[in-house]
């Protein structure tokens, strides 16, 4: 009985879409299936999951303290841990009770700007906006409140305090967490479960690879672990260049904010801590965190009152020069050199990653990128560059005959 074979590459080539297609699509319809089955799962499993990828992402740093301080396993871990301690400490006392204030204080200005901007524009003949219009939104711009008593709630009773506003009662409402028991336990009893976990992971780190390569047979361990090391380049070099290139990008708008609040803009220097805090959480997305840094530093410009236009002209230069900066220092140096080409995955794909792990709840959220990461390596390694080589040959042979 003879092959049956596709001869046209380009026919080849829509049949292989066309068979990829319906496995992705019947791997959603049976996802869909047993979406609630899997987040019951990854939701008993939260802990483990956030214990791995902490282990994954800390142990090298682990390895490097023994290197340098010559350390044990041991003693390098609880020495990592304490510079976690250490900054978690900070975070709690410091920076939470300062971009909660500064939300708070944006909050309540944008409230009193727009009203007056909605004025101006309704006084333009230009536009000829209707008044009602006008009337009606501002209205609802009036009626809008977050509600920090329910918000607060949510998260731990004792930020209830932060409904009064200023950084002083913001303050308190951070301490307040650690008085609210019911809340702190539960928080704590899973922060020190995860650390438990973790800390066991770091320490028998290096007996994992022996005891994989043991399960593998012979006959295929070179290739089982040849895909292994790409997998592990691409999911480590993503989450540890990624996390560490999010948080220069938020630690650059920061203090490039900052700065520019001197040339006689301070708004920007009052809200600096709380944009380079969202710069930094959206630069997980490769080359978000720019841009989500760059859009409400602009936003603060143009709606400040009382400001000549001269000088918002020459802010708003500086922020997009500064924009420019950051995009191309993102871009050109810490992006290949802290990721790596290799290990990066495209934005879209990242924020479909997300939005589709959040379907099964945190775990989901927790393991997508990572998950995105490996399916990558193998449908490179497994689809996409055996295509590749096949169509080379055809190439090749064709060239041959002829």
């Amino acid at each position: 009985m003879s092959e049956f074979k596709i001869s046209d590459p380009l026919l080849r080539r829509i049949v292989y879409a066309i068979g990829i297609m319906g496995v992705i699509a019947f791997g959603f319809y049976t996802m869909g299936l047993l979406k609630n089955s899997i987040a019951i799962v990854l939701d008993g499993l939260t802990p483990f999951i956030a214990a791995l990828l902490m282990a994954y992402i800390l142990a090298p740093v682990v390895f490097t303290l023994q290197s340098q301080l010559r350390l044990g396993r041991i003693m390098g871990t609880l020495v990592l841990y304490l510079v976690i301690f250490l900054i978690v400490f900070l975070l709690l006392a410091f920076l939470i009770p300062k971009i909660l204030s500064e939300f708070i204080e944006l909050f309540n200005t944008l409230k009193e700007v727009f009203p007056v901007l909605l004025d101006k524009l309704s006084q333009n003949e230009y536009l000829q906006i209707d008044e009602e219009l006008i009337r009606v939104i501002k209205n609802k711009i009036r009626e809008i409140e977050i509600d920090y008593e329910k918000a607060a709630a949510l998260l731990l009773p004792g930020l209830k305090k932060v409904a009064s506003g200023g950084i002083g009662a913001v303050a308190k409402a951070t301490k307040g967490i650690f008085t609210s028991v019911s809340s702190a336990v539960s928080f704590f009893s899973l922060f020190i479960f995860v650390g438990i976990i973790n800390f066991y992971l770091i320490i028998d780190w290096e007996k994992i690879r022996p005891l994989l390569r043991k399960m593998v047979p012979p006959q295929h361990r070179e290739r089982v672990f040849d895909v292994m090391d790409k997998i592990d380049n691409a999911v480590g070099g993503f989450l540890r260049g990624q996390l560490t290139v999010s948080a220069i990008v938020g630690i650059m708008f920061a203090a490039g904010l900052f700065c520019t609040g001197f040339i006689g803009f301070p708004g920007l220097r009052n809200y600096c801590i709380l944009i380079g805090t969202a710069a930094a959480i959206g630069g997980f997305i490769p080359y978000l965190g720019a841009l989500i840094g760059v859009t409400p530093a602009i936003l603060i410009i143009l709606l400040t009152m009382g400001v000549p236009w001269a000088v918002k002209i020459i802010t708003l230069i500086v922020v997009l020069a500064l924009f420019a900066i950051i995009q191309g220092i993102e871009g050109f140096v810490l992006q290949p050199k802290i990721v790596g080409r290799g290990a990066g995955l495209h934005p879209l794909v990242v924020i479909l990653a997300l939005i589709f792990g959040a379907q099964f709840g945190i775990g989901g959220m927790i393991i997508a990128v990572p998950l995105a990461s490996i399916i990558r390596v193998l449908v490179l390694e497994f689809y996409w560059l055996p295509i590749e080589r096949r169509e080379a040959d055809l190439i090749d042979s064709g060239e041959d005959e002829t």
